[in-house]
């Protein structure tokens, strides 16, 4: 995304491939990956699409996501705004196999480069949280998705039990990870990395909704993603086993979002 002198360098950052390589070895193991195939197979079957249908990836990075729709039978379009993503991403589509399926263009999320209703389907999954100017990314994926289309979107959940826990302990130890500062599309913080500065947000579910519900789009589903993200920064092998298999509980059985990390919103643009 394009930013401003203000915001570059809370999204510095993203525009690295090292920073997207880290991701990859944290939530891309074989027991995350576990997860995200039962929850795109959730998503597939709740869009009832027909097989070649477009599909926006907004925000690809390295196409963790657009092989999981691409394997699933959608035709996908990966917009990211940094060309190591879109490099590294090319890289993973060509290891599936999926590269005539997937077309990559560098993008910035603020500004879409692409036609008013020009996709039926469109996902956005873990990105809004980095992206300083959220408003308008939110504005322009309304603009893209036609009337009647679907937008997926998935962001972790600033009221979830992990979010509330943390929060907690760092008072309790008079510690804290970066600048936190309420903002009322949730809590945001800016910490810097050896590749720059990165801003990340947990959001205020209701105002999410409440704001993509004022640029046009219904609210039609929010099921749980992941309970926890933990497994991720914990060094024992037995204690992230453990949150995998709550992660895998709480999806098929409990199906309670609100307490859960990571939210699954599914909003129909109106008209």
């Amino acid at each position: 995304m394009t930013t401003t002198n203000a915001t570059r360098g809370e999204t510095g950052a993203l525009a690295e491939s090292a920073i997207h390589e880290d991701w990859v070895a944290k939530y891309r193991t074989g027991q995350a990956q576990r997860f995200y195939e039962q929850a795109f197979d959730e998503i597939t079957r709740r869009l009832g699409a027909p097989r070649d249908a477009r599909i926006l990836d907004a925000g690809c990075g390295s196409c963790a996501k657009s092989v999981l729709l691409a394997s699933r039978g959608f035709m996908v379009t990966g917009a990211d705004f940094s060309p190591d993503a879109l490099a590294l991403g090319a890289r993973t589509l060509a290891a599936n196999g999926l590269s005539e399926r997937v077309t990559l263009r560098q993008a910035d999320l603020t500004k879409l480069p692409f036609a008013t209703g020009e996709f039926p389907y469109a996902i956005c999954w873990g990105v809004l949280m980095h992206v300083p100017d959220l408003q308008s990314a939110m504005a322009e994926l309304a603009r893209v998705v036609r009337p009647g289309g679907t937008l997926v979107i998935s962001e972790g959940n600033m009221y979830s039990l992990q979010s509330i826990a943390i929060r907690t302990l760092r008072r309790l130890l008079g510690r804290g990870r970066g600048h936190v500062r309420r903002v009322p599309a949730g809590l945001e913080s800016i910490e810097d990395t050896h590749q720059g500065q990165l801003l990340t947000r947990q959001v205020d579910m209701a105002w999410f909704i409440a704001e993509f519900d004022r640029l046009g789009l219904r609210l039609k589903t929010r099921i749980p993603g992941q309970f926890s993200e933990l497994y991720a920064i914990l060094p024992w092998g037995p204690a992230r086993t453990a949150i995998h298999l709550l992660n895998h509980a709480w999806f098929h059985w409990i199906r309670r979002p609100g307490p859960a990390f990571g939210n699954i919103l599914m909003f129909e643009k109106k008209g």
